[in-house]
């Protein structure tokens, strides 16, 4: 079983037909719906979902970490609110999520894609983008990321540090994703305060030596 987790806020009008999708797949045992706005009102409905309200936003690290915690199954899909895919990945998958290896992360081109062809796990030394939009990823491979790297470059991180212990990382091939990169960061784009936390993380990419 997979445990999926999410931080959301709300800003893709999708996601709760992405929680019902996920809800329903016999692979997902629980989704955790990490909600980084003031709201108060709990999801009811959908079983397999836990709706943890923060009150605020405590960006996507602290989301992630805590859910990598919170989590009942070692295996993990860190997913972005604004994405969604043919969710049978999930059947395939799952026996590769193993403490052996690093992260599984999305190829280049996945949201350019117009349609799946034939998936391969190719192993990566170094990080491209769209890597991060989805990653599975086993609980014993999570090294718990920074929280003063608030929003960007966790998937640096993830990706570096399993390297770093001698685990292979791999990027799924020719696996079309669906949605935007980045839909909330966009629209919060003109924000002064996201766009300091943009500048921190990536200059704490650095400090870290996140390449």
């Amino acid at each position: 079983m997979i445990s999926v987790i999410i931080a959301t806020m709300w800003k893709c009008d999708r996601l709760i037909e992405t929680l019902c999708e996920l809800d329903s797949h016999d692979m997902v045992g629980e989704i955790l719906l990490f909600d980084n706005t003031d709201n108060t009102t709990q999801i009811t409905g959908i079983k397999k979902l836990n709706h943890i309200l923060e009150g605020k936003n405590t960006y996507v690290t602290a989301a992630w970490n805590k859910g990598a915690v919170m989590s009942k199954y070692d295996k993990l899909l860190i997913l972005n609110d604004d994405n969604w895919m043919n969710w049978s990945i999930l059947n395939m998958l799952s026996e590769y999520i193993t403490p052996e290896i690093g992260v599984i992360g999305m190829a280049g081109n996945a949201i350019d894609l117009k349609e799946s062809g034939e998936l391969s796990l190719h192993p990566v030394t170094h990080r491209h983008g769209n890597f991060g939009i989805a990653m599975f990823i086993h609980r014993n491979s999570w090294i718990p990321i920074p929280e003063e790297m608030q929003v960007w470059c966790q998937d640096d991180w993830l990706f570096v540090k399993n390297r770093q212990l001698g685990k292979q990382n791999y990027a799924l091939t020719n696996f079309k994703i669906n949605g935007t990169i980045s839909l909330t960061n966009d629209i919060l784009n003109d924000n002064y305060e996201i766009q300091k936390i943009r500048e921190t993380d990536l200059k704490l990419k650095q400090q870290y030596n996140l390449f």
